[in-house]
């Protein structure tokens, strides 16, 4: 999917686009990406199967439901957790727009959006990870948001890349995600 049609998405539009339209969410891409300074941090983490079945990694906890018949279905031997951002230029301009320009503001954030998904879907594809799940995060389904302070105890390097995270457990800069991965080694 091309970065204007995942802006158009977060912005919940569906009719056909003006060439107006068009121009003001070309533009909104295009201060994203002038703002933007894509970062990755990664680990890898084998996979076990105890007694009753179910998926195990000794770092975390991966009980959930979801999470398990996802890592089943692909037959996962091994998780990826992908940290990613677009650095705090970013959340600032958003924040400045917020003041003075909220029409901007909106069509940038949803570039914003659009942009870190791209940006870590393309930085995903350089790991050549095989036969590999979705990115799921913590706060995804049954997977609580809590499994992000386990996650940045596990990884350090995170605070090295600018990320924090808050007393509710949300990273910031606000344009940054958490995937994990399950994906075959073999």
């Amino acid at each position: 999917m091309d970065l204007e049609t995942r802006t158009l998405k977060y912005l919940r539009y569906s009719n056909k686009v003006t060439e107006k339209q068009q121009k003001l969410v070309s533009g909104a891409i295009a201060e994203a990406v002038r703002y933007a300074r894509p970062q990755f941090v990664y680990r890898f983490l084998q996979l076990q199967k105890d007694d009753n079945g179910l998926i195990t990694c000794p770092e975390l906890e991966l009980t959930y439901p979801s999470f398990q018949k996802l890592l089943t279905k692909f037959q996962s031997d091994s998780l990826c957790i992908l940290v990613s951002t677009l650095g705090p230029a970013i959340d600032k301009r958003i924040d400045a727009l917020s003041k003075t320009d909220a029409s901007r503001m909106i069509l940038l954030d949803a570039a914003a959006n659009a942009l870190i998904e791209d940006e870590t879907n393309k930085f995903q594809e350089r790991l050549g990870l095989k036969e590999e799940t979705f990115r799921y995060g913590p706060g995804y389904g049954d997977v609580p948001l809590s499994m992000q302070r386990v996650i940045f105890d596990l990884m350090p390097e995170i605070s090295k890349i600018g990320i924090v995270l808050d007393d509710s457990n949300l990273m910031h800069p606000m344009k940054s995600m958490t995937g994990l991965i399950g994906f075959r080694s073999h």
